[in-house]
């Protein structure tokens, strides 16, 4: 076997001999052996020689040396002294070693022997074993205050470059000052950095070239003394177990090493106290080394530091090939396995950072790991965590060919894989603090690091060579991630509250349906008869329960099941909350109050956004800085045309796909955003304005426990942010977005998250109450909206396949049912500066209004069953903000100062705050573009089409064809639902807007920015909608309403709308006036109403479906009608189902406050971007036919022209109404529906009834009743009421008014005598004007067979107002001065405001037709021709049309005074006024018939009964009340209020059992046992949640049968009072108005026909009436007649005149031929009486009398009338 050699040890130490030598002197007895030693081994064993070894290979020795090593115990004590005497001696052998080698080479080469080879016979294994070893070294570390030079680098970009400041403005150089924080008496720290092993193992086998190593556990310990013997930290820097190092040569073709480290547990520890000591022991190792070096050496050493230069130098440049040869060497593997990795490291004053690794695995190091549970956290707060990722390099495949020819270096790319990743932003986590403290802890070390190094090694630094370039280049970086995750952590206490409360809200439902049922129970039982009790009786009262017998007379029994039903709801609720899988949440909430709380994982995140199989890869952008500035100029004009420099700039190319993407609000019913497919190519540039030196502040920053660097840094606000621009084309397939105005309180959470984790804070925990000196702030903020317009730049389009759009209709965001939808195919967003532009293809939206009435009444619609409220082909939207600023450029926003500028700037953010907004919303509703019509169908131009033999108009088109134009499907319930919708979300409740200024729990109140809102900075809005061509068709709800298929067709619809602030230079400053309307424009080209009543109507289909017990029979039965009706009919008039239809109709209306230059640049705009012709070129070349005739607006005279008067202007071109019954059933059916949507809510009856009764007892105030007397007090005199418009004197006294403690119809005249008028009488304020050119209205009789058609050239309709302010009580003052009675002048002299409303019409050149309807059925309507201008005169008339009245003018005007004051009311006064200069008819007794017919039958006919309300969903169950009776029984009838209130508890009954039967119908019955026979009396208490739904619809059949009992009585009740009402007014009746009336006809001529010959004519000439009522009810009528003949016109005549007037003689003094007065007096006992009737006949000549018969008839009549 050979030689062997065993040694044993049993004890070493290795002193210092000084140290010993000293030890020894001062310990004469001697000393313990390990005391004071430098090195302590306790035991070595060593072992040496040949020993049997196992080897694989067969002709191999087994026989190898061995060399095996056991340390049991070891210690190191080591100091700088004991180092520095270490390396002291190591390099004396060093340098001995060498001279003797280089003595020894030189032997050889003299001898010119060869080098002797390995003879392979040495040891070739060798183990190592130590048990335990302890290294500890013991040092101190300086605490000087020092100053080190702190220049700082800046980068002016294209405007300086790159430049080190290190002086100062006033010329001291830049420095920082490092501190000790404790006192200056300690300049030194000790500390002691200790290693302790356990259990190492080293195994080397030289023939495998194979190396293990095994250890136990490893730990190192820092710590630190500040006095002796003190101990003031300790540190365990590092902690590592059973960890174990293989290293063998590689078996794989290029592989030369393979290694593998693995490891259980490791622990690392950073702090700046640790890494500053080792840096200074480094320091000073190395300066020791140098000196040593530079003693032993000489100047060998700088021989050999010159050739080693050369030596490098000659290395620096290898070419090509030999990179290419380096790479083609045998690469190392180095694998991983650590199962658990733990780094913390306090990166910062007051930070904690920790990273965890579960696992760690790789094969191959170098190209990647693979990584298992990743925790990332700040603060013990979690923001990474990954359950697995892997981490790879990989190279990447050259872009073209001629890149793999080069013979360039190798590029690789970063692949980052990742099963799932969660990225967390903890509650209330201040990141930007966390990068503050991070930043200022590297550049502290910095400069601390600086500062020892020029104190201990200060050596000069040689000039920094350039970078060589690496042989491996960075490529790109791909993420591949299948599940990511991003979200914003809720606060756990409203995330708790928000869970905890919709479970309790469910069970508290439950809970009181269980206890009304038991209450009632209970009551039924406790009422039983008690004076005759038998064992029936007895028995009755006993229920069992739990096989026990309860008494209900017993309370403690009653007790016991109601404690029971609580203890069933709140085990209900238990159960539900253990359901809930609490959160681990992030840790930020593991100390304080919300501690307690857990919310589930479901309600953990306030915000959050998730994306599966995401796959991004970034790449570079070509030509680095200089390219990614190119695409800046391409994105930012601003920055294209000032050449704005850049300090910092970062960007890539993107590359992304995704399979979903989600960004959801806490867990609301519907996501904020969802899409599906994404994908994206673009690219992302952040960049940084360059700017001039900033002004520099002290900061002082705190490293580890015992230094304090003061250092300067920017001043804040002065740095430039980095701002971001994109251009990002986004593709989804399918996307989804939501919104109500329950997400604004969100919203502001969010807004809140974001303001905690970007504001500055001071997180230090040594400097936690030192406030930074910043200079003092010279301007506000910017608002949220400046902040975007400052940061996002670019352009971001969004491309759907199809999207849908969810906006809910109230304020809860769990709302699933009430919402409106915008549904549409194809869609792309476009964002780019101060523009958001929409397309989208098959838009529809849609509401649930009808689902909405079906839920209040218990009922459930199919899906799909309402339809759509607006069907697009086409749509877009552009929208368009224009902002101005203070510095007038407001696209410009690099705001800080350029480094040509030199200094900063004085205002940053003014200039650039927003001072005025322009915003402009344009939408277009267009049919498909001309790409999309060969799959629709086409369509003809022409008015009718034919199908299946049937000659139908436009509007009729069968089921199966699609809609091809814009259509508008909208009911009067439709509309009530939208005004309901646009109030929730235009103005929500109060503290849902205004969320965030309200307290909260732990929240500060935040201090106002000062900032104007939005709403403010608003000068101008903008809306344009455009709808080419357009169908509007109305849906009501019930299937016999007369406006069923009322349908408006029109080829374009304009819509414009303009409201603004009025002209002026808007500053911050400034008094803004308020956001007015100024303009409105509404124009209708070609508009067409017609009542289609074959159309389908999807709404109605509804409602019959859901009625009871005829659900089958409605559904079948309306097709197979609509087939019979389509079948019979082979041919259809064209004026069937028609109303109306005109040219061209326009609405204006424009102030004088709008900015007229402004307006008319964007109505420019919007005709040349929306490519509208003008209203001239649709028109000239019309025909003269009945059907293409257009109006030509030239021909307006004038009518056209729009003054900015703030009065709506209407303009009709070419009216023709058809008027029959039908259509004014449908007409007035339609009217009344859509003044019902619009109507303002009206409170409850039971709310009524508490206001009238409080403001009665507000009415006994004895102020009040003072103030009432001495109105009443006032006297009056004679007065004599005149006007323009008023030709009668009345002569009488007007009695005075009662002095009664209430005024109520006081006499205007006698209480006003002078007043002054504001407004001008002739101007006053125009509300509204209507002006129609050729209007043709046609009057069908039914009776007659015909219909009567009035025409007229054209006509003007004006309302217009006066206001004036009257004086009351002159007389008074007057009477007392003359009296001498000064005391009783009144101090204060009542006013009173007298308004007058002013309705005027106007028809110029109005005619008269008759068509008969009988001669010609097919003949249809009877219009007349339009004639132009440039054609000659010619008789307008038609085929069938028979002129009865010559064109003639009128003029009507109705006017209406009223005025008062809440404690002075005034009766109103009525005028009516009626001129006509020339009245000529010429008309057969047919024509008469049929004038007659239409006047009584159509015009004055009574209206239909007025419907039900088009507002609730038909029942047949409804027991609606008559609304007419309502409207004449007046408010305060005690019999009907209290009918009311009972009607409205009935609803409000049914009402809430349905809603609790929808309730408990939701969930599943999880409650409840099967009942006993004798336990179905307490069916509520140990019942399911099925058997209480069954017993709320036998209460509900119950609520209905009072529900329709109490409106039976509220109906008897109205019917009672509406009888004592009518009674009441024929008692005493009395007009409740003044009024006059004037007709004056100049003359009117009527001819009677037969044959078509005229046999008799009546002429009058002059004809006036005037009837004046005054406010005390007397009457005065006047009737006068100038000339009246009456004509024989038969040939055979004997005398044509059969009356004929007589000029009388001038001394006469007559100058009327008939004058009538009468004089009515005022009302008595429900009476008026005729005082004076007087009739006064002039000068007449019949042919009945001579001419000497001429007499004068006076009749004087004075009779009684009783009305």
């Amino acid at each position: 076997m050979g030689t062997a050699v065993h040694m044993e040890l049993g004890e070493l130490n290795l002193h210092m001999a000084d140290e010993y030598q000293e030890s020894l002197k001062e310990s004469p007895f001697g000393m313990e052996s390990n005391s004071g030693a430098l090195v302590h081994i306790a035991k070595v064993s060593l072992d040496w020689g040949k020993k049997d070894i196992e080897s694989s290979e067969e002709d191999g020795s087994r026989c190898k040396l061995v060399l095996n090593v056991d340390v049991t115990g070891m210690g190191v004590y080591l100091n700088f002294k004991r180092v520095e005497s270490l390396i002291t001696t190591a390099i004396s052998f060093q340098a001995l070693l060498k001279s003797l080698s280089a003595s020894g080479k030189r032997t050889a080469q003299s001898r010119g022997g060869r080098s002797s080879k390995p003879s392979g016979k040495g040891t070739r294994f060798l183990k190592f074993n130590l048990e335990r070893c302890s290294v500890k070294y013991c040092g101190d570390t300086g605490l000087e205050n020092t100053v080190v030079v702190d220049p700082k680098r800046v980068n002016y970009g294209s405007q300086g470059g790159r430049v080190i400041i290190s002086v100062l403005d006033d010329g001291t150089p830049r420095t920082a000052s490092i501190m000790s924080s404790i006192s200056d008496e300690c300049k030194k720290l000790k500390y002691s950095v200790s290693l302790d092993i356990f259990h190492f193992t080293m195994c080397m086998n030289k023939e495998k070239q194979s190396t293990e190593m095994e250890l136990e556990r490893a730990r190192s310990m820092y710590q630190e003394y500040l006095e002796e013997r003190s101990l003031d930290t300790k540190v365990t820097v590092f902690d590592m177990q059973n960890a174990k190092f293989v290293q063998r040569s590689g078996s794989l073709k290029g592989v030369a090493t393979c290694s593998l480290f693995s490891a259980t547990d490791i622990k690392v520890r950073w702090e700046p106290d640790v890494h500053l000591s080792l840096i200074e022991l480094v320091l000073q190792l190395k300066l020791l080394v140098h000196h040593q070096k530079l003693q032993v050496y000489g100047n060998e050493c700088k021989e050999d530091a010159s050739n080693m230069k050369d030596t490098d130098q000659k290395k620096e440049a290898p070419s090509g090939s030999e990179h290419l040869d380096k790479h083609k060497k045998r690469e190392s593997i180095f694998a991983v396995d650590v199962e658990m990795l733990t780094i913390s490291a306090e990166v910062g004053d007051g930070v904690e950072a920790v990273v965890q690794v579960q696992s760690i695995f790789s094969e191959n190091a170098r190209i990647g790991l693979l990584l298992e549970g990743l925790l990332l956290s700040f603060n013990g707060s979690r923001v990474l965590k990954s359950s697995r990722m892997q981490i790879s390099c990989i190279p990447s495949t050259p872009s073209c060919l001629s890149d793999a020819k080069t013979p360039a270096s190798m590029t690789w790319d970063w692949v980052i894989q990742g099963l799932d990743v969660h990225i967390c932003l903890p509650y209330r986590l201040q990141l930007r603090a966390i990068d503050d403290s991070i930043e200022d802890m590297l550049r502290g070390l910095k400069l601390i690091t600086a500062a020892k190094t020029a104190q201990i090694f200060p050596m000069k630094k040689e000039t920094s060579k350039p970078k060589k370039s690496s042989a491996t280049k960075f490529g790109s970086v791909k993420f591949c991630i299948r599940k990511l995750t991003a979200d914003i952590e809720e606060e756990p206490l409203q995330g708790w509250l928000d869970e905890h409360y919709q479970l309790m809200k469910n069970e508290a439902s439950e809970l009181a349906v269980r206890l009304k049922f038991f209450d009632e129970f209970i009551s039924k039982a406790s009422h039983c008869p008690k004076a005759a009790e038998t064992v029936d009786s007895s028995q009755e009262r006993q229920v069992m329960y739990n096989g026990v017998e309860l008494d209900l007379q017993n309370a403690s029994n009653i007790q016991e099941l109601r404690e029971r039903i609580y203890k069933q709801s709140f085990r209900s609720y238990y159960h539900a909350c253990q359901k809930l899988v609490a959160s681990e949440g992030s840790g930020a909430c593991v100390e304080g109050f919300q501690t307690g709380f857990k919310p589930s994982t479901a309600r953990i995140s306030l915000l959050s956004i998730s994306a599966t199989e995401l796959e991004v890869s970034l790449t570079r952008i070509d030509g680095g800085d200089a390219g990614m500035i190119e695409v800046l100029k391409k994105l930012d004009p601003v920055c294209c045309e000032n050449d704005i420099p850049f300090s910092r700039l970062y960007g890539s190319n993107i590359f992304l796909h995704t399979g979903n993407l989600a960004v959801q609000l806490r867990n609301y019913t519907f996501p904020l955003f969802a899409a599906t497919s994404g994908k994206c190519e673009g690219c992302v540039v952040l960049a940084q304005q360059a700017t001039s030196f900033q002004p520099q502040i002290y900061q002082d920053v705190f490293i580890g426990r015992w230094r304090k660097v003061c250092m300067l840094r920017s001043a804040s606000g002065t740095t430039p942010p980095v701002k971001s621009y994109f251009d990002l084309p986004l593709h989804f397939q399918k996307g989804e977005v939501s919104f109500g105005v329950g997400y604004e309180p969100s919203f502001a959470d969010v807004s809140y998250a974001f303001t905690v984790a970007l504001r500055r804070a001071n997180l230090s925990v040594r400097n936690s109450g030192a406030t930074q000196v910043q200079p003092p702030k010279k301007e506000r903020s910017l608002p949220w909206w400046d902040d975007m317009r400052n940061y996002i730049h670019g352009n971001i389009t969004l491309f759907f396949s199809e999207t849908r759009w969810h906006v809910l209709a109230t304020t809860d965001p769990y709302e699933k049912l009430d919402q409106l939808q915008f549904v549409s195919g194809l869609m792309k967003i476009q964002q780019s500066d101060g523009r958001v532009y929409v397309s989208a293809q098959d838009f529809k939206i849609l509401i649930s209004s009808l689902e909405k009435l079906a839920s209040s009444c218990g009922l459930k619609l199919p899906s799909g069953a309402s339809g759509a409220l607006l069907e697009a082909p086409f749509f877009t939207l552009e929208v368009t903000m224009d902002w101005e600023c203070d510095s007038g450029t407001p696209l410009n926003h690099y705001l800080y100062a350029l480094p040509i500028e030199g200094k900063p700037r004085e205002k940053v953010f003014d200039p650039f705050r927003s001072t005025s907004l322009s915003l402009r919303w344009n939408f277009s509703f267009r049919p498909p573009p001309p790409s999309c019509e060969s799959h629709l169908p086409s369509s003809s131009s022409e008015d009718s089409k034919v199908v299946d033999g049937t000659i139908y108009d436009s509007p009729y088109k069968p089921e199966n064809v699609s809609t091809v134009s814009p259509t508008l499907n909208v009911g009067a319930h439709d509309l009530a639902w939208l005004i309901k919708f646009w109030n929730m979300n235009y103005l929500p409740p109060h503290k849902l807007r205004s969320f965030s200024r309200w307290p909260r729990f732990g929240i500060a109140r935040a201090i106002r920015s000062g900032n104007l809102s939005l709403d403010k900075v608003m000068t101008e809005f903008f809306l344009r909608i455009d709808a080419t061509p357009t169908c509007i068709k109305h849906m009501p709800l019930d299937v016999d309403d007369p406006a069923k298929g009322l349908t408006f067709n029109m080829t374009k619809m304009k819509y414009e709308l303009c409201y603004s602030r009025g002209r002026q230079k808007f500053t911050f400053e400034c008094k803004r006036d308020p956001l007015d309307l100024v303009y409105q424009g509404l124009d209708l080209h070609m508009p067409k109403a017609i009542l289609d009543k074959v159309d389908s109507n999807n709404v109605q289909k509804a409602v019959q479906m859901t009625r009871k017990n005829s659900q089958s029979s409605a559904v079948d039965r309306i097709p197979s009608e609509k087939r019979n009706n389509m079948g019979g009919c082979t041919e259809k008039h064209r004026d069937d189902g028609f109303l109306l239809s005109c040219d061209y109709f326009t609405i204006r209306r424009h102030s004088r406050k709008a900015d007229a230059d402004r307006l008319s640049a964007w109505q420019e705009a919007g005709r040349r971007n929306l490519e509208m012709t003008y209203i001239r070129s649709e028109f000239e070349n019309g025909s003269e036919s009945d059907d293409h005739t257009r109006s030509d607006p030239s021909d307006d005279d004038g009518y056209n022209v729009v003054i900015a008067d703030n009065c709506q202007q209407v303009f009709v071109y070419g009216l023709k109404l058809l008027w029959t019954i039908e259509n004014r059933d449908a007409v007035w059916s339609w009217v009344g529906g859509i003044s019902k949507a619009f109507e303002l809510p009206k409170p409850s009856p039971s709310r009524q009834n508490a206001q009238r009764k409080l403001h009665e007892e507000n009415q006994l105030d004895p102020k009040s009743e003072v103030l009432q007397d001495d109105i009443s007090n006032l006297t009056s005199i004679n007065h004599k009421v005149d006007s323009p418009s008023h030709r009668v004197e009345t002569s009488g006294t007007l009695s005075s008014p009662s002095n009664s403690a209430k005024v109520k119809n006081l006499s205007f005249p006698s209480i006003v005598t002078n007043g002054s008028i504001d407004d001008s009488e002739e101007e006053g304020t125009r509300h509204f004007m209507v002006n129609v050119i050729e209007p043709q209205f046609n009057l069908h009789s039914e009776e007659a067979n015909g219909r009567f058609l009035l025409a007229a050239v054209s006509g003007r309709v004006l309302a217009r107002s006066f206001n004036s302010i009257l004086h009351v009580g002159y007389e008074i003052i007057e009477q007392a001065l003359v009296d001498g009675n000064v005391e009783q002048i009144p101090e204060h002299v009542p006013e009173m405001t007298w308004k007058r409303m002013e309705f005027s019409v106007m028809l110029e050149h109005v005619q008269a037709h008759v068509a008969p309807t009988d001669v010609d059925p097919g003949a249809g309507l009877q219009w007349l021709p339009k004639i132009l201008k440039s054609s000659p005169k010619v008789k307008r008339t038609g085929a069938l049309l028979e002129r009865v009245f010559m064109p003639c003018d009128m003029y009507f005007r109705y006017t209406r005074h009223k005025g008062g004051t809440p404690d002075l009311k005034v009766k109103p006064l009525k005028e009516l006024t009626f001129n006509s200069r020339n009245i000529m008819a010429t008309m057969t007794s047919r024509q008469f018939q049929v004038m007659l017919d239409v006047l009584t039958n159509l015009l004055f006919a009574r209206l239909p009964k007025p419907r039900k309300s088009s507002l609730s969903y038909p029942a047949e169950d409804d027991g609606d009340v008559e609304e007419e009776a309502d409207e004449v029984v007046p408010d305060g009838v005690e019999e009907v209020e209290l009918a009311k209130i009972n009607l409205e508890q009935k609803e409000r009954e049914h009402k809430l059992i349905l809603n609790d039967i929808r309730k408990l119908s939701l969930y599943s019955d999880t409650s409840g046992e099967p009942l006993s026979r004798k336990e179905v009396d307490l069916w509520m208490v140990t019942g399911g949640r099925s058997t209480l739904v069954q017993g709320l619809k036998r209460e509900l059949v119950t609520a209905k049968k009072s529900r329709k009992e109490a409106s039976a009585s509220l109906r008897m009740a109205l019917q009672k009072a509406a009888q004592l009402r009518i009674m009441e007014k024929e008692k005493n009746k009395s007009p409740s108005y003044a009024m006059r009336i004037s007709l004056k006809i100049n003359r009117v001529v009527w001819s009677m026909l037969v044959d078509g010959k005229t046999f008799a004519e009546a002429e009058i000439n002059d004809m006036i009436f005037d009837f004046d009522r005054d406010y005390k009810d007397v009457g005065v009528a006047l009737f006068t007649t100038k000339y009246f003949v009456v004509r024989n016109c038969l040939s055979n005549a004997k005398c044509d005149m059969v009356l004929s007037p007589w000029n009388a003689p001038t001394d006469w003094g007559k100058k009327v031929m008939l004058r009538v007065d009468a004089k009515q007096g005022a009302p008595r006992d429900g009476n008026s009486r005729i005082e004076l009737f007087q009739a006064i006949q002039f000068s007449f000549i019949s042919p009945l009398l001579t001419l000497h018969d001429e007499h004068q008839a006076k009749i004087d009549v004075g009779c009684t009338l009783h009305m």
